[in-house]
């Protein structure tokens, strides 16, 4: 893939990223793919859409986080993937789409995002935490 493909695919992603911080989750749908499929582990099964991608992080970012912001500390591409590494800090005050209630302390994690794209839009994003344990101690799961 050429470099100014990779290049716009970081753009892209880096963009899904400020427009989240912006709390703009619709600003993104015409570079997600209509049958975008996300995995996670916040939602049971894969995120299918870009509607669905959208609406995963108006709940996740919006509504259990509105104080959230995301740094992006790592980015790389080559050829049809990017990879990211962020941290995000925000108060948990409404519960998240798996049910986890708010316990409203400031959380803060760092996650990795693998995004692979297809015919010059995102199709697929692996995300993970880099440190479940401390993730799910903060959010008062364990």
């Amino acid at each position: 893939m050429a470099t100014a493909n990779v290049e716009r695919n970081k753009a892209i992603m880096r963009s899904i990223v400020e427009s989240n911080d912006a709390r703009q989750f619709d600003a993104y749908l015409d570079v997600v793919s209509e049958d975008f499929v996300g995995h996670n582990h916040f939602v049971p099964g894969d995120l299918r859409g870009n509607k669905a991608l959208s609406y995963f992080f108006y709940q996740t970012e919006a509504v259990a986080f509105p104080d959230g912001v995301h740094t992006i500390h790592h980015l790389y591409g080559e050829d049809d993937l990017v990879t990211l590494e962020l941290s995000y800090t925000g108060t948990f005050v409404a519960p998240l789409p798996n049910g986890t209630p708010p316990n409203g302390q400031v959380c803060e994690f760092r996650y990795n995002m693998i995004c692979r794209f297809e015919n010059d839009k995102v199709a697929e994003i692996w995300w993970y935490p880099y440190d479940s344990y401390s993730l799910m101690k903060q959010l008062g799961m364990i």
